[in-house]
């Protein structure tokens, strides 16, 4: 499920790893994850080229044409890393590879440092009960390395605060429907200018976001009352119980009526 290991290298020529040249990966792609410890060494990827230093971090999927080594100007380098081929963590951390890049700022007082090395520690020593618990730790590792990954790219602040007038916007205006323009107007912006300046900021479409919104206070309306769903449709800006229907099933997979039985409402 998990390989990984701790290195010092300091002889450039015994140090190359190439992304398309790691044994049988083509039939079970794997997931590579590397934190530098102290000293520097290079990722390469296409035409651009990374040093990957103290407090950086590179995350990639084998195969794919990349390449990491140790140059010659460098005096060493020493990390850790995790390799596995779990296919949904394969899949969830290939998507945080497209959207951010292979190379992380990774600081080594960060929570995604401290939940790595509690992964190392308790993998080495074999202290899992079992299989399950050994996967349970993997995945939370996953879901670390994904929140750090966004916050990264979008600051906390910036992005919670985005995020949180939107919704107060959208609470505020519930009852009726309003499109994108109407938000960029409200910051003088075009709607694409607008569009893609929320996305920048929060990792999310603004489309999205308010549709989101909307479905939360269905869910809690459809939990705490036994009131038509037209009713609620009303209420939360959809054109009609089918509009909020077709909306609430394309997201939940469930139909807004299964979920308040599941709700007990």
């Amino acid at each position: 499920m998990l390989t990984l290991g701790c290195e010092t290298r300091r002889d450039p020529a015994a140090y190359r790893w190439d992304g398309m040249r790691r044994g049988d990966t083509r039939s079970q792609p794997k997931i590579v994850f590397q934190c530098t410890l102290t000293g520097w060494g290079e990722f390469e990827k296409g035409s651009r080229r990374w040093r990957v230093g103290e407090g950086e971090a590179f995350l990639t999927v084998l195969p794919s044409r990349h390449v990491y080594y140790l140059p010659q100007e460098s005096d060493g380098w020493t990390f850790f890393w995790f390799n596995t081929g779990h296919p949904y963590v394969v899949e969830r951390l290939s998507v945080v590879c497209e959207r951010h890049g292979p190379v992380l700022p990774v600081s080594l007082d960060s929570r995604l440092v401290a939940r790595s090395l509690e992964l190392f520690e308790k993998t080495c020593g074999q202290l899992f009960d079992d299989g399950f618990a050994e996967e349970e730790a993997l995945l939370g590792w996953m879901v670390e390395l994904e929140r750090h990954a966004l916050d990264t790219a979008h600051p906390k602040s910036r992005r919670e605060s985005m995020i949180e007038s939107l919704r107060a916007y959208t609470l505020e205006n519930l009852h009726r429907s309003f499109g994108i323009e109407e938000l960029a107007a409200r910051h003088g912006l075009s709607r694409s200018h607008y569009s893609h300046y929320f996305q920048r900021a929060t990792g999310l479409a603004p489309a999205a976001c308010v549709l989101d919104i909307r479905l939360t206070e269905v869910r809690r309306r459809l939990r705490e009352s036994s009131r038509p769903l037209k009713e609620i449709a009303a209420e939360t800006g959809f054109a009609d119980a089918n509009h909020l229907c077709k909306a609430f099933r394309r997201l939940y997979q469930i139909s807004p009526g299964a979920y308040r039985k599941l709700a007990g409402a």
